[in-house]
């Protein structure tokens, strides 16, 4: 199986456009040691990834870029396209927005959980994706029950995927209306139906390592590297929200995730879905030295992982 990293970045992207912090104002500088990201996605394949068939995991505002500069995900003929599901881990608008960039009448599979789906029903926008029967397929991603991803006429991609129930927040557009359930935002276990053991975990938005039975035993983690430090924003003077606000468990700490994770054994550990604001986006930091020396990687767009 192959994973290719679209975005690392959280919502808003690296920079964003509305943030003066010193890590934005460096990377539109152009200056050493900081490189640009656009929004959390991933590409799996469980093919050949010259000839393949992709699944994607969320769908960035910047979905467009992403695949301009990801060569496998290029047509291969007047109307193509490799990407053939789509696989929701919530409903933030970082990871759905992109679906409506698919809108030129081609027939994709959408796998979100029952909470998730409702919250998209809701949008009047998702017509622009139901222009004729078929052209997208909605289907339901249960907690806890492995499947096997197909798309829209059912053809099986080679992906499978389990979801697990992950501790985090419903949408900001959805708290006044929505009732807050486990199925608001889950993690992906991933493989390719054939090694079982190669297996990976995708979870970008995490509260808490309370449950931590879902981490243990795979081959590679990705995991949420939002924020260093629980008062990151305050300190930044950018927001009054703490990191546990936004769902997000910080980096650094005893109950951080760096310390929390260690003890994972044999698992190859990454951070990805990092804030603009992380200081570990810099190549030159001592909080990136620190994770590195921890034997953790920070994922870049365009990260190459095969199981």
């Amino acid at each position: 199986m192959n994973l290719t990293v679209l975005g690392s970045a959280a919502g808003g992207g690296f920079p964003q456009w509305n943030c003066g912090c010193p890590n934005c104002i460096a990377v539109r500088e152009g200056r050493a040691n900081f490189e640009p990201r656009t929004q959390d996605s991933l590409a799996v394949t469980a093919r050949d990834p010259r000839d393949a068939s992709y699944v994607l995991v969320n769908a960035s505002p910047d979905l467009l870029e992403q695949i301009k500069r990801t060569r496998p995900l290029w047509p291969k003929a007047p109307r193509h396209s490799p990407i053939r599901a789509i696989v929701l881990t919530n409903g933030d608008m970082d990871h759905v927005l992109g679906l409506f960039s698919l809108r030129e009448s081609y027939p994709l599979a959408l796998y979100a959980t029952s909470a998730v789906r409702r919250g998209l029903e809701e949008n009047a926008f998702l017509r622009t994706l139901q222009r004729f029967e078929g052209q997208l397929v909605l289907r339901t991603l249960e907690i806890g029950r492995e499947v096997e991803i197909r798309d829209a006429s059912g053809e099986t991609t080679g992906v499978h995927i389990r979801a697990f129930a992950a501790p985090g927040k419903l949408p900001v557009h959805l708290m006044a209306s929505g009732t807050a359930s486990d199925e608001d935002n889950v993690g992906l276990v991933l493989h390719d139906g054939t090694s079982p053991k190669k297996t990976a975990v995708y979870l970008t938005a995490c509260a808490d390592l309370e449950r931590r039975t879902d981490l243990e035993g795979h081959a590679v983690l990705l995991f949420d590297g939002t924020f260093y430090c629980e008062d990151e924003l305050r300190k930044l003077e950018l927001s009054r929200s703490l990191a546990k606000d936004m769902a997000h468990i910080p980096i650094e700490g005893e109950t951080g995730s760096l310390a929390r994770l260690a003890s994972i054994p044999g698992c190859r550990k990454i951070y990805t879905h990092i804030n603009n604001t992380n200081p570990i986006l810099s190549l030159a930091s001592e909080e990136r030295r620190t994770v590195e020396r921890a034997g953790f990687e920070i994922a870049f767009d365009g990260m190459e992982i095969t199981l």
